[in-house]
Formats: structure tokens, sequence, C-alpha cells
């Protein structure tokens, strides 16, 4: 049986590295390329480090038989963080049992180095970090266990009747110890991935040009918001937190708890409002458009609210319309130039021969000149059609509603006016 005062102390040794090594998470940036080296061989030199401090530690077994557990930091660092930091880890443990010296040196360097190899092989079997799981260091804690009896087997007779006494110890460390250490690991992996994605999500959420806010459907209060609805709000995230979201919708009516969400908008149902008032911190009103969205979680209804100033969307569709609208006059005065050009230069020749034909001075000469002259007045009028480039209408008069004018329309832009 193992003496539970060693025990305990090896479990408190091992529980502190792995706080070390949760703490370690907060300190560097494991995912940055110019910081891995520097991380790899930071856990590698602790992991090492508590290797050695384990082979101080030993764990009474009998009379005056120990064992200690050197194996389970390099196995736990190797599968977690690769075989680099394995093989870091080893050095120390092996480097130590060289200075203790005597017969069983050359056994204790060889078994170190061969767990880190393990590791490494069961770190590329999960697939990295984030993927180990609990059968990996299962396998791991199996193969452990065999390369310390081919340790004690290096030894020839003597190591094997050494190890006839101490595998159910060395059985219990690797078998069911490292995965249980590994668990530990994984739940501190796995919250660093999770804080990691939350980091790389807010990151997102806050270069994201649409305002986004979550509010809680059953009392309406803003729960979290993105830089975009800070700046359309006008008001610090600090200060939006904890607000009544229904504050900043004009149009929205007091509504019981049960019904604080948007109209119609049950839960997973999406709706889209455009020209929606939205008022701001200083009292401005904007017009927006609205996405809204109730989702459950945990037994609880929250609604996302996506929105974005809609004076964007509004000089997109006039622009639209201005150019749908530019497009059928300019297809309309293409083939009024066309129906009205043909006729009109017969009109305007005859007139000339006409005019040319009848007496200086006659009246029926300055008929003929009137009617060359309105021609050219229509044949201008014409020309000026086929440039229009925008649309002016004149100003009403009267009884008379506004009609294209098509002087200022097929105008060419002042570009010193506005200098």
């Amino acid at each position: 049986m193992m003496d539970s005062h060693h025990l305990l102390e090896v479990a408190g040794i091992l529980a502190a590295g792995v706080l070390f090594h949760s703490l370690a998470y907060g300190w560097f940036s494991p995912g940055s390329s110019r910081r891995r080296a520097l991380w790899i061989c930071l856990l590698g030199l602790f992991w090492g480090g508590i290797a050695v401090v384990l082979m101080i530690s030993r764990i009474r077994t009998g009379s005056s038989v120990y064992v200690d557990g050197r194996v389970l930091p390099i196995a736990l660092v190797g599968l977690f963080e690769g075989g680099w930091a394995g093989l870091i880890a080893a050095l120390p443990a092996a480097a130590y049992r060289v200075w203790l010296g005597g017969p069983g040196a050359r056994a204790g360097v060889v078994t170190v180095l061969a767990v880190a190899l393990a590791a490494w092989f069961a770190h590329r079997w999960a697939g990295g970090t984030a993927r180990v799981r609990i059968h990996h260091a299962f396998v791991l804690g199996v193969a452990t266990f065999l390369i310390t009896a081919g340790g004690f087997e290096l030894l020839g007779a003597r190591g094997r009747a050494m190890f006839s006494e101490m595998w159910p110890s060395y059985l219990l460390l690797t078998v069911i110890g490292l995965p249980t250490l590994s668990l530990l690991m994984g739940s501190i992996v796995e919250r660093r991935v999770l804080a990691e994605e939350r980091e790389r999500f807010r990151a997102v959420l806050d270069e994201t040009t649409d305002a986004i806010r979550l509010v809680d459907a059953e009392t309406g209060r803003i729960l979290d918001c993105n830089r975009a609805d800070c700046e359309l709000s006008g008001l610090a995230r600090e200060q939006l937190l904890g607000r009544d979201g229904r504050d900043f919708w004009p149009d929205s009516p007091p509504a019981p708890a049960a019904e604080r969400a948007a109209p119609g908008s049950s839960r997973g149902e999406v709706t889209r409002s455009q020209g929606v008032p939205f008022r701001s911190a200083d009292g401005r009103l904007l017009t927006v458009d609205c996405t809204r969205r109730v989702v459950g979680y945990q037994a609880r209804r929250y609604e996302i609210v996506i929105y974005r100033d809609a004076a964007e969307r509004v000089a997109g569709d006039e622009a639209r319309r201005e150019a749908a609208t530019l497009r059928s006059v300019n297809l309309l005065a293409q083939a009024a130039a066309h129906e009205i050009n043909n006729p009109l230069a017969i009109i305007m020749g005859y007139s000339q021969m006409l005019e040319d034909r009848l007496a200086a001075g006659s009246e029926e000469g300055g008929w003929a000149r009137t009617c060359r002259t309105a021609g050219g007045r229509i044949r201008d009028a014409v020309a000026r059609l086929s440039h229009i480039v925008r649309i002016e209408p004149t100003q009403p008069t009267g009884s008379l509603p506004p009609i294209l004018d098509t002087e200022r329309s097929s105008a060419k832009p002042d570009r010193d006016a506005g200098r």
C-alpha cells in the first residue's frame, strides 16, 4: 500500500503544476507563432522541474520500497503540448538521474526519453491540444506503464525483482493517475479555447458595421451590444448595458413581461422592418432598418436586434430610381429624335426652298422664314433631349404641372460651382 502522506504530497505537487499551467495561459498567447517557442520552453522546463521534485519526493509503498512519478509530468505535457515540450521536460529528469549515478542511470534516462516520445505520438494521434480526450490519455498511460516496465527490464534480474513489487503502484500512477490529470488539463484547455473564441467573437462583433444588441426578451434590458450600436445610440457600452431597450424605439408601446419581444417575433422567427424610427441618446430621431429574432437558451429567451441607419439604403434607392427614370427618358428621347428628325428635315428643307423662290420682303417669304426658324427650334429641342444627364423639373405655374426642363437637364454640371 502507498503511504497516504506521500501520496497526498505528490498529488499536491501535480495540482500545483496544473494550476501554474492554467495561469500560464493568461500570461502568454500560445496561439501566437512568435510566442509559441517560448511557451513550449517554459512549460517543458517547468514540468521537467516537477519531474525532478517527484523524483525527490518519492512515495513509499513498503518497508523499503519507493516509487516516484517522474513519468507523469513528462507524459502530461507531451500529450497536451507536443513532442518538443515533452522532450524539454524529460531533459531535467534525465540530467538529475545521471547526476545521481548508480547502475540504474542509463535505464532511467531511456525511460523518460521513451515516455516523451510516446507522448509525442499520442499528441499527434489526438490531432492537437484542443482535441485530447480521455482515451488518448488512457492509451498513453498504458504505454507509459509498459515503458516503465521495459526500463526495469534493462536492469536484468534485479530490475525484474524490483518491478514485481512496484508494478501495482506504477499501474495506479500511470493508467489511473495520468487520465485523471488529463481531465483537469483538458478542462483548462477547454476554458482557454472558449475564452479565445469569445475574444474572436467580440472582435468580429465590434468590427461589424451593423449595430447588434442582445436584449432579455422578458425584461427588455440590454445585455450586450457592439461598437456600432454605441455609435448610433450615442452611449458607451457601460451606459447601454442594463437599460430598457424599448426607450430607443418611440413606436414600441409598453407590453407585458411575457410579450416584451417585438410583435410577431416568436422564438426562432425573424422579423424585418424598414424605416423604423430610432431615438438616440441626444434626442435625434433616426430612421433605421431593423432585423429581430428571439432565441432560447437554458430556459431563457433573448432577442437579437440587428439594425443600421437607413440613410444609405434610402439614398441608394433614390439613386436607382433616378437612374431608371433617366434611362426611360433617354430611351424616349432617342425614339422621339428618330421619329421627329426625319420629317423635320424635310419640312426645313422645303421651307428653305420655298423662301428662296418667294420674293424678298414678301409676306409669303416671311411665313416660310418663320417656319424654317420654328423648325430650327424644334431641332435644337430634340438635340437637347438626346443629351439629358439628369432629371430637372420646372416649377409649377398656375394649373400647369411640373414638366421636364430640357435645358437644365441637358446642361453639363459646373465643376467650379462648389469651389
